[in-house]
């Protein structure tokens, strides 16, 4: 198979599984099952996928204040197993990855105390490993970014933005609201929907925890939502965005 052919299998299998997961949040179906389900192993592709995805596949869980059932934390095992990061990631991938096995190791969605994986001692050693790796940099606070560079990162970062998640990015997306509320509203009048997306995941994430965003959030989910949605990733981004939103305005989750 050509290169591009992989990579054309690759994006596929990422839509796909974002529209699972986008149709878990929404309470139509589960995200993993087709993955991996029954007798049949899942494929290359599938689990590349579920390991790019990450922390979105936990968004469900999170929301609903549910555990992750079992088939799906297996799933997820096994892409980080096949997948595993490499010291030489980028800071990007590492906080995705770390992320995922710490959310992973939870015994459920809101226990704060990490609990082994079910499975044998080389998979609880695997997945410490994973965080270790991941953890490996220490990510010094990114005083000098300018807004343009600071937007850049933090929408690398989006799946980060999650409920009961915390971390720097975290915390900083709650800092520099001003920064990245100027970097949705840039992308959003450069028709870069995408990015715009990720962004407004952020700023809905640090209203949620008592910021102040200098953009009109629901406008922007609204636009959004009428013209910028047209992939699985981004129209999960977004739905992630108003159900942070709704938490912060004492709606449903």
């Amino acid at each position: 198979m050509s290169n591009a052919a992989m990579g054309a299998e690759f994006a596929q299998a990422v839509e796909q599984l974002a529209g699972r997961v986008l149709g878990a949040l929404r309470g139509t179906q589960v995200p993993l099952p087709a993955v991996s389900g029954g007798e049949r192993p899942a494929d290359t592709a599938a689990l590349a996928a579920v390991r790019v995805l990450g922390p979105d596949l936990f968004a469900p869980a999170l929301f609903c204040r549910q555990p992750l059932p079992q088939p799906d934390r297996e799933t997820l095992g096994s892409a980080l197993r096949l997948f595993p990061p490499r010291p030489g990631d980028s800071t990007e991938a590492r906080w995705r990855d770390r992320t995922t096995a710490a959310l992973l190791a939870r015994g459920s969605a809101r226990s704060l105390t990490a609990l082994p994986y079910a499975g044998e001692e080389g998979e609880r050693a695997g997945l410490a490993e994973v965080v270790e790796i991941a953890g490996i940099v220490e990510d010094a606070e990114d005083t000098e970014l300018s807004w343009q560079e600071r937007s850049q990162r933090m929408a690398r970062l989006a799946p980060l933005a999650l409920p009961e998640v915390d971390g720097p990015y975290q915390q900083r997306a709650c800092r520099h609201v001003r920064a990245l509320s100027r970097g949705a509203t840039r992308s959003l009048m450069r028709r870069d929907y995408p990015t715009a997306a990720r962004l407004v995941r952020w700023l809905a994430l640090a209203r949620s925890r008592g910021a102040q965003p200098a953009l009109d959030l629901p406008t922007a989910l609204d636009h959004l939502r009428l013209w910028g949605a047209p992939s699985a990733r981004t129209a999960l981004d977004l739905a992630i965005a108003r159900r942070l939103l709704a938490t912060t305005e004492g709606g449903p989750r």
